[in-house]
């Protein structure tokens, strides 16, 4: 019997990793423990050679959101203990764990929603161990329940269980919620609330978008301002609410076959479409003639945005809709977007309705914005699902670096050890608004790294 220890590297905190590693060693009869810690996950093995051999050759597969940068191992003293456990997290001085983007809703949990015998059954909000919410909802490192949004919501049995069951796809879960224990949906009409079902919400809400009205909907990183993407006329009026005179608007739809009857879609474009990232990604007209469908959206323009459903709430939503929605970005022209409900009434009062839930985003984010040139990816916004963005590099720096942008679609970026990471798109700072946004992205990756910088 031997027993090695592992310090594993890389986007292994809040994508499932420590349920991949217990099933893992569960099969090959291997005791020890795995746990998050606030650089790294720490894993012991222990067990026979070979299938040790074979637990580090499984570790080539991983989970969909996961990704290993550098393993350290190092032999130890073997317990003889029979079993293989999830143990509680580990904070330590160095926090160096990367912070995993927000991904988009899995096929599985979508069905999940399409069930009527299931707990999630047309539930908003939910997710599992390989999607959903990350970085917008994460205070800090190590990646635990506590350390979210989400430590308000107390499990009801059935998710507790769920979440301590290893041959669960929600086991460790840390979003882990359901219609009875989870966030809440509400729907207001200038501040008051319609006391309806979700269903009954959704309902509403497509009903109000195809009357013409314009409406707030809470997603990942913030509110969309949504309308009916064919009425001209409040197109118009959504251009003058919102100082945007020119400025495309991208769409959001309801499938691939939808953005085809406009848009071209080569097969590099619909893979990005449909990926766990979700962006918006700029597309080539079908008929680029001023005259065509959606001219009111990108004028003269032969290209438009176009972006799929990413969470439970919008597909949901699309059940009841059959035309696109322009779905921007909630705020005024040049300001960051807005997060809180409470911010939509006060600074946009030509809302109509707004589609809110109870789950804080902490840390806001927009959607990315991509394009295909030359079958290769080019990321005009970083952001939602991309963001933040970790970069190795093959030497280390013995210095803390901030990088803090320029004024014209600001981000800014730190450097420590033989990483970097790019924070999201924050916008030009042309304003207090922005750059209030500005010094809060600063914080909040200097609270997720205890980063203070030697050199800016």
């Amino acid at each position: 019997m031997i027993r090695y220890k592992f310090f594993i590297k890389g986007l292994v905190q809040g994508v499932g990793f420590r349920p991949f590693i217990y099933k893992k060693a569960k099969k090959l009869n291997l005791s020890g423990f795995v746990r998050n810690s606030s650089s790294v996950v720490e894993l012991e093995i222990e067990g026979e050679k070979d299938n040790i051999k074979k637990f580090e050759k499984s570790l080539k597969i991983l989970p969909p959101l996961a990704r290993i940068d550098d393993i350290k191992k190092i032999e130890i003293k073997p317990l003889y203990r029979g079993q293989f456990e999830i143990i509680d997290s580990k904070n330590n001085d160095l926090k160096t764990a990367l912070v995993p983007p927000d991904s988009a809703i899995c096929k599985e949990c979508l069905k999940d929603t399409a069930n009527f015998l299931s707990k999630y059954s047309n539930y908003f909000a939910t997710n599992c161990v390989n999607c959903g919410p990350r970085f917008s909802i994460i205070q800090t490192v190590p990646y635990d329940r506590v350390n979210t949004s989400m430590k308000k919501f107390k499990m009801c049995k059935s998710c507790q269980d769920d979440y301590q069951n290893p041959l669960n796809r929600r086991y460790h879960a840390e979003v882990i919620g359901c219609r009875e224990c989870g966030a809440r949906l509400e729907l207001r009409i200038k501040s008051e609330e319609l006391k309806i079902t979700d269903e009954e919400k959704f309902k509403l809400v497509a009903k109000f978008i195809k009357e013409g009205k314009i409406g707030a909907i809470k997603g990942v990183g913030g509110f969309h301002i949504v309308c009916d993407s064919s009425n001209v006329k409040v197109i118009k009026k959504l251009r003058v609410s919102k100082n945007r005179p020119t400025k495309p608007f991208a769409i959001m739809c309801k499938n691939i076959a939808q953005i085809k009857t406009f848009a071209k879609v080569s097969k590099k474009e619909e893979e990005l479409l449909k990926s766990k990232s979700a962006p918006i990604v700029i597309l080539d007209k079908l008929n680029p003639t001023p005259n065509s469908q959606f001219s009111t959206l990108h004028s003269p323009l032969n290209k438009i945005g176009c972006f799929l459903p990413y969470t439970a709430l919008h597909h949901l939503l699309f059940k009841h809709l059959k035309n696109p929605i322009i779905a921007t970005s909630a705020n005024l022209g040049g300001e960051p977007i807005i997060s809180e409900s409470k911010e939509i009434e006060e600074r946009l009062p030509f809302i109509d309705f707004i589609l809110d839930f109870d789950r804080e985003i902490i840390n806001k984010i927009d959607d990315s914005l991509v394009q295909v040139v030359d079958n290769k990816i080019q990321i005009l916004r970083l952001s939602r699902g991309f963001s933040p963005k970790v970069i190795k590099l093959p030497f280390k720096i013995d210095k803390k670096i901030l990088a803090v942008g320029a004024n014209q679609k600001s981000a800014i970026s730190i450097a420590f050890e033989d990483t970097i990471i790019l924070s999201p798109h924050i916008g030009d700072l042309d304003n207090l608004n922005s750059i209030n946004f500005f010094k809060k992205t600063l914080q909040t990756f200097e609270r997720f790294y205890d980063f203070k910088p030697d050199i800016i």
